[in-house]
C-alpha cells in the first residue's frame, strides 16, 4: 500500500478519472458530490468503492479536512480478491464502507422521489390558486406550457424495492452483527461487494433521473427567461393591490412559493434573492401608489387588458398627436359593421391603419430588442398584431395575453416567431431575405450605389450595420409576407381583429413540434424532399467533382396574423445551395397544415431545380424535373401515351392553374404523396414516371409498392439505377482505402443516401 496526504480543499480524485487504485481513509474526512448534493466519507471509509464495476470515477472526491489515505492498486475486481482472502480486517472495512455508502445513497434516492412528487404537486397547486385569484379579481391569467406539458415523474425505477430493502436493512445492522456475518468469509464479502458495485450504479442513475426532473420543474418556478410562477404571482400582486383582500391573499401564496424556492434543487440562490428583493422593492412602491386607487375596466374587459392600446403607444414613445390619431382610427375600425368591406371608406381606413402599423411595429421592435423584459401587451402586438381587446374580442384577447410571454419558436428546429426572426437578423445570426425583386441585402446596396444614392464608403458601412439589415427586412419583406399569408390581400389589415377568427385560436395556432412532425411525415415518404445536389471535390483522396446530396431543412417564420396561405419565399440564402429555404406561415392557420406544407415542399422542389439548372431550367435536352414537366405540359396534346380523357383532364388542370406549370406540378405532387404512396392511382403514366425519377419514395414505401403492377417496372428501373450508383461509390471508397486515407464523411453519407 502507498500512503498519500491531501490538504483541506484539495481534490483526491476527479470525476472522469480512471480508477487505478482504491484508498482507505486513515485520517480526516472527504466529500462526494452527486450533482451538488454532498455525501461524507470518514476514517475507515474507502474512496472508489462506488465505481468498482465501471473503472472510472463517477464523482469528485474532495478533502473536507487534511486527509491521509492508504491506496491499493486496482485494475479489475480480481485485484481485490487477495486482500479479501488474506486480510480479514481490511475486508471488513471494505464491506462496512460499502454498506454505509450505498445506504446513504439509497436514503437520498427515497428523499428525491418524495421531492419530485412534492414539487410537481406544489407547482400544480400554486398555479391553480393563481388562476383562481386571477378569475376572482377579473385579471387574465397566463399559461405556463412547461408546467401543463410536464407529467408527473414516471420513468421506470432502475432500483427494485427489494434491493433498497436489502441494503437498507443490512446498513441498519449493528457493527457486531455485521462483523459476525462477513468477518473471515472472503467468498461472502467478495460476492456482496461485486453485487453492490453493480447496484450502486443503478442507484446513481435513479438519483440523477430524479434530480434532472426536479431541476427541469424548478424552471417552472424560477428561470432566467422571466416567465415563471414567481413572475406570474409578482404580476398578479402588482395588478390587484387596489382590490380589497387581494394583497393578503396573494402575499400568502407568494410566501408559500418563496419558502419552496429557498431550498429547491436547481434554483440559483443568488438569482432567487435578486428577484425576491426586486419584487419587494417594487411592491413597496406600488403599495404606496395604489392607496385609494380604484381603476375601472370597460364591461367584459379584464383589468390587465383594459388599456392595451394606450400601453402599447406609451411604450413606443410616439408623439401624443400621432398616437391619438392612431387611436381614433382603431376605434373607427372597431365600430365598422363590416371590417372586410370593399367600400371606399373601409379601404381608406385599412390603408391608413396599415401605414400606422408598419411605422409603429418598426418603432416598438427596435426598442424591444434592447429591452430584456418588454410588457406583455407589447409582446402581443409584436407576435399577433394585437392592439385592443374590443377589436380582438375579449375571449381572443384573454387567450393571446395568456400565451404571449410563453410563446416561442424553436430555432434549433428552424421555426421562428417573427420577433425571433427579426432578432436573429439584428444579431447577425441570419441574413435578411431577398426582397420582392429577388435582390438580397448586398445586391440592394450595390443597386443604391449604382443609382448614386450612396457611395462605396457608405456601402461598406451599411454592409455591417445591423440596424440597416433589420430595416431592409422590415421595409422590404415583412409588410408583403404579412399580407400574403393572411390570404385576404384585397381586404388586408395587420391589426388582430375578431372578424378574422374562424376557428378557436388554440386549435389553429401552429406549434414548432407540430410543424416538425408534419415535415418529418413528408420526408418519411419523399426522403429527398429537402435535399440538394452539391459538387464535392477532395483531391487529397482522389475525389473530383462527385455529386453528393445534402439535406437542409427550411427556416419557417410565423407571421403575426390569422391566415390561410403559406409562402415559399426563397429556396436558398444568397448563392449557397446548402442553406435553408425561407418559408412564411401565419401563426394562426385556418387551413390544413399538412396539405399546405406538401404544396410548399412541391414549390421548393420546383424552385430549387430552377436554381440548379439556371437558364436551362426548361430545356428538355438537359433533363431535369422542371424541364421534363414543362415539356410534358406544353406538348401534352401530341403525347400518344395519353388518352383523350387524360388530355382533357390536363387541359382542365392548366386552366385552373392559369397555365402555371409549377402549380400543376404542386397539385400532382400532393396526389403523389397523399394517394400514390399508398397504392391509390391518381396520376397519368407520364407524370408517374417523372415523379418516380425526380421525387422517389423512401425505401419503405417503394418496398410496399413493388408488388403493385402499376409501379413494379418503374421501381425496378429506379432500384437498378441506385445499385449502379452504390457500386460506383463502393469502388471510389475501395480506391481511397488502398491509399490508406480516411473515407470522407460526404462519400459515406452519399452511399447511405443512395440506399434510402
Amino acid at each position: 500500500m502507498v500512503m498519500s496526504e491531501f490538504k483541506q480543499g484539495s481534490v483526491i480524485c476527479g470525476e472522469g478519472d480512471r480508477l487505478d487504485k482504491v484508498s482507505f481513509i486513515t485520517n480526516g474526512s472527504a466529500e462526494i458530490s452527486l450533482n451538488g448534493h454532498p455525501f461524507y466519507l470518514e476514517k475507515g471509509d474507502m474512496v472508489g468503492l462506488c465505481d468498482l464495476s465501471t473503472g472510472v470515477h463517477s464523482h469528485t472526491y474532495t478533502a473536507v479536512s487534511d486527509v491521509t489515505v492508504f491506496s491499493y492498486p486496482y485494475s479489475s475486481f480480481d485485484d481485490l480478491e487477495p486482500l479479501l482472502r488474506d486480510n480479514a480486517d481490511a475486508a471488513n472495512l471494505l464491506v462496512n464502507s460499502m454498506c454505509r455508502q450505498i445506504s446513504d445513497f439509497l436514503r437520498y434516492k427515497v428523499s428525491l422521489k418524495k421531492d419530485a412528487d412534492s414539487v410537481y404537486d406544489s407547482a400544480k397547486e400554486i398555479y391553480t390558486q393563481y388562476e383562481s385569484l386571477c378569475a376572482l379579481y377579473a385579471l387574465t391569467s397566463k399559461k405556463l406550457p412547461e408546467l401543463t406539458e410536464t407529467p408527473r415523474y414516471s420513468e421506470p425505477e432502475p432500483v427494485e424495492d427489494w434491493i433498497s430493502n436489502f441494503y437498507l436493512e443490512i446498513g441498519a445492522l449493528n457493527p457486531a452483527a455485521l462483523r459476525g456475518f462477513f468477518y473471515g468469509k472472503p467468498g461472502i464479502s467478495s460476492g456482496f461487494l461485486r453485487r453492490s458495485a453493480e447496484d450502486i450504479v443503478r442507484v446513481f442513475r435513479a438519483c440523477r433521473g430524479y434530480q434532472d426532473y426536479i431541476k427541469s420543474l424548478s424552471s417552472v418556478f424560477l428561470n432566467p427567461d422571466g416567465h415563471d410562477l414567481f413572475s406570474l404571482l409578482t404580476e398578479l400582486h402588482m395588478s390587484s393591490l387596489h382590490i380589497k383582500g387581494a394583497d393578503a391573499a396573494v402575499d400568502t401564496l407568494m410566501m408559500q412559493l418563496s419558502g419552496m424556492l429557498f431550498y429547491m434543487t436547481g434554483v440559483d440562490p443568488a438569482y432567487f434573492l435578486s428577484r425576491l428583493n426586486s419584487y419587494k422593492d417594487n411592491l413597496t412602491v406600488k403599495r404606496a401608489a395604489a392607496a385609494g386607487e380604484k381603476p375601472e375596466s370597460p364591461p367584459g374587459v379584464k383589468q390587465n387588458l383594459s388599456d392595451s392600446l394606450s400601453d402599447i403607444l406609451r411604450y413606443s414613445e410616439w408623439p401624443e398627436d400621432v398616437g391619438n390619431k392612431f387611436i381614433r382610427c382603431v376605434h373607427d375600425y372597431t365600430k365598422l359593421a363590416d371590417r372586410g368591406g370593399t367600400d371606399d371608406a373601409a379601404r381608406r381606413l385599412r390603408k391608413e391603419l396599415t401605414a400606422f402599423f408598419q411605422k409603429l411595429y418598426k418603432q416598438i421592435l427596435l426598442k424591444s430588442l434592447k429591452d430584456a423584459a418588454p410588457p406583455t401587451v407589447v409582446k402581443m402586438f409584436l407576435n399577433f398584431g394585437y392592439v385592443d381587446a374590443d377589436l380582438a374580442g375579449h375571449d381572443n384577447a384573454d387567450y393571446l395575453y395568456s400565451i404571449a410571454d410563453s410563446l416561442k419558436g424553436s430555432p434549433e428546429l428552424g421555426v421562428y416567431t417573427i420577433p425571433e426572426w427579426l432578432g436573429a437578423i439584428y444579431g447577425g445570426v441570419k441574413e435578411p431575405n431577398r426582397n420582392e425583386f429577388d435582390m438580397d441585402y448586398g445586391e440592394h446596396l450595390r443597386e443604391l450605389k449604382i443609382r448614386g444614392e450612396i457611395d462605396a464608403k457608405e456601402e461598406a458601412r451599411l454592409w455591417t450595420d445591423m440596424d440597416g439589415r433589420l430595416l431592409f427586412e422590415l421595409e422590404n419583406v415583412f409588410p408583403i409576407v404579412n399580407k400574403l399569408t393572411t390570404g385576404r390581400i384585397t381586404t388586408f389589415c395587420p391589426l388582430f381583429s375578431d372578424h378574422s377568427v374562424q376557428r378557436k385560436l388554440d386549435m389553429s395556432q401552429i406549434k414548432p413540434a407540430q410543424l416538425r412532425e408534419t415535415i418529418d411525415e413528408i420526408r418519411s415518404i419523399d426522403y429527398s424532399a429537402y435535399c440538394r445536389d452539391i459538387l464535392y471535390s477532395n483531391p487529397r483522396c482522389g475525389v473530383t467533382n462527385e455529386t453528393v446530396h445534402v439535406e437542409t431543412l427550411p427556416d419557417i417564420i410565423l407571421t403575426p396574423n390569422i391566415g390561410t396561405r403559406g409562402i415559399m419565399w426563397q429556396e436558398i440564402e444568397g448563392r449557397k445551395r446548402a442553406t435553408p429555404a425561407r418559408i412564411f406561415l401565419p401563426l394562426f392557420l385556418e387551413t390544413d397544415l399538412k396539405a399546405l406544407m406538401i404544396r410548399l415542399t412541391a414549390e421548393f422542389r420546383w424552385e430549387m431545380c430552377k436554381r440548379i439548372q439556371g437558364v436551362r431550367w426548361n430545356d428538355v435536352t438537359n433533363p431535369s424535373l422542371t424541364s421534363e414537366y414543362s415539356d410534358f405540359l406544353q406538348f401534352y396534346k401530341n403525347n400518344r401515351e395519353l388518352s383523350i380523357e387524360v388530355r382533357d383532364s390536363i387541359k382542365s388542370e392548366l386552366i385552373r392553374a392559369k397555365n402555371n406549370y409549377k402549380m400543376v406540378f404542386a397539385a400532382d405532387y400532393a396526389e403523389w404523396l397523399l394517394y400514390e404512396s399508398s397504392g391509390s392511382p391518381r396520376l397519368n403514366k407520364v407524370a408517374l414516371r417523372m415523379m418516380i425519377t425526380y421525387c422517389p419514395f423512401s425505401s419503405a414505401v417503394r418496398e410496399k409498392l413493388r408488388q403493385h403492377p402499376r409501379y413494379a417496372d418503374l421501381l425496378n428501373r429506379y432500384h437498378h439505377k441506385q445499385q449502379q450508383k452504390t457500386h460506383r461509390l463502393s469502388n471510389v471508397i475501395q480506391k481511397i482505402k488502398q491509399t490508406g486515407k480516411d473515407i470522407p464523411k460526404e462519400i459515406l453519407d452519399e452511399i447511405e443516401f443512395a440506399g434510402k
